[in-house]
């Protein structure tokens, strides 16, 4: 045909066209598999990344706990119960083992008092459950409160499971040493007394005290009187024993009337003596008079 353009012609005039769009096709594929930023894209806004870990299961790998012992105090005790100044004194107690295994060789201590460097005692080694007995003795030169701690693992030697049940606490009185004076056995003679009679009124002293009494006064008070009459005095008693000597006050009284009468004998009578206790110094006796 008149002005066709022959077919090998044209295959060479599409050739440039072909070469473009596959270089076109293959961008377009390569943009598409490529990641796509947010930033590139318009209208759309742009997030912090986080680098996303997965939760690790934490595995700790914490040690057992060791058993260790644990050491006590049990079994208290103080003899005499009340000592008295000038007296020797027992102090008792045991460390017991409460732990679940061996506590090694360990000091004790027991402190008396005010002191601040008990001597040591020494322990040897507890299994569990098992208990070591300590001890000290000592003289109390001093009357008053105190206070004695029994203290377990003094020298703090070893560990154990509870390290605050180590010492324990007792409190005790020491008594001064005194004398105590008393009166017994009041007796009255002749039994029926009459209106004249001369009756005498005796009773026993004693010394049932630590020491010696002092000089003190004896008296007597009869019926009504408002004060005691003085009837003597003693330089000195020394303690009661079974085997003393036995000392009595003692006063006649002349009965001038018919009645009731209270007579009351006295001991230290003007408190000269400083004395355990200061209630019984006197002594009572009910007299009948006839007429």
């Amino acid at each position: 045909m008149k002005g066709s353009v022959p077919m090998s012609r044209r295959i060479i005039l599409l050739l440039p066209f072909l070469l473009m769009f596959t270089g076109w096709h293959s961008a377009a594929v390569a943009a598409e598999s490529r990641d796509i930023k947010a930033d590139e894209i318009r209208g759309v806004q742009r997030t912090p990344q986080t680098r996303s870990t997965l939760p690790k299961t934490q595995v700790t790998n914490q040690k057992l706990k060791a058993p260790k012992p644990d050491l006590t105090i049990t079994a208290m005790s103080i003899t005499p119960t009340i000592p008295k100044k000038g007296q020797k004194v027992l102090f008792k107690a045991r460390v017991l083992n409460k732990g679940v295994v061996s506590a090694p060789w360990h000091q004790a201590a027991i402190r008396v008092g005010g002191e601040t460097h008990p001597p040591p005692i020494s322990v040897h080694e507890l299994a569990p459950n098992a208990s070591w007995e300590i001890k000290r003795q000592i003289v109390l030169g001093h009357a008053g409160k105190f206070v004695v701690a029994f203290i377990a693992d003094a020298s703090k030697g070893v560990a154990e499971s509870n390290e605050n049940n180590n010492i324990k606490y007792m409190n005790f009185m020491v008594t001064e040493l005194l004398p105590d004076l008393t009166l017994v056995d009041p007796v009255f003679t002749p039994a029926n007394p009459k209106a004249g009679d001369a009756v005498t009124v005796t009773a026993t002293l004693k010394n049932i005290g630590d020491v010696v009494a002092g000089a003190h006064h004896s008296g007597i008070r009869i019926g009504g009187q408002s004060q005691p009459d003085i009837i003597g005095s003693i330089g000195h008693l020394d303690v009661w024993t079974p085997q003393s000597q036995k000392h009595v006050v003692s006063r006649m009284w002349y009965t001038s009337k018919p009645g009731t009468f209270i007579v009351r004998l006295y001991t230290d009578v003007n408190n000269e003596v400083k004395e355990k206790r200061e209630n019984n110094n006197v002594v009572s006796l009910t007299i009948h008079v006839a007429p």
